[in-house]
């Protein structure tokens, strides 16, 4: 799994700026990385601006969340301005 298997929609919060990636990196347990409007993100346009495009984007936002815990503990795990590289990183830990 690397930064390149992620298949980016447009957001379903913010569809004209901003974008979003969720994989199942293990069973019921996800990473999402969104970039945009009011995000922890850096795009062409600015920190935390619009984006419809990953192309454009330079660093992103990524929670993490574990739905096997019991539902009063399950919370996402947000880091922003993560890189490619360190997405990368991330997702080699669940290999």
């Amino acid at each position: 799994m690397t930064f390149n298997d992620l298949k980016f929609i447009p957001h379903k919060v913010i569809p004209k700026s901003g974008i979003q990636a969720t994989l199942e990196v293990k069973p019921q347990v996800f990473v999402s990385v969104i970039a945009g409007d009011g995000f922890y993100s850096m795009g062409k346009s600015g920190n935390r601006k619009a984006v419809t495009d990953p192309k454009d984007v330079s660093s992103f936002e990524v929670g993490i969340i574990d739905e096997n815990l019991p539902k009063v503990l399950q919370e996402w795990d947000v880091q922003g301005w993560q890189s490619r590289e360190d997405i990368n990183k991330l997702l080699a830990t669940f290999i």
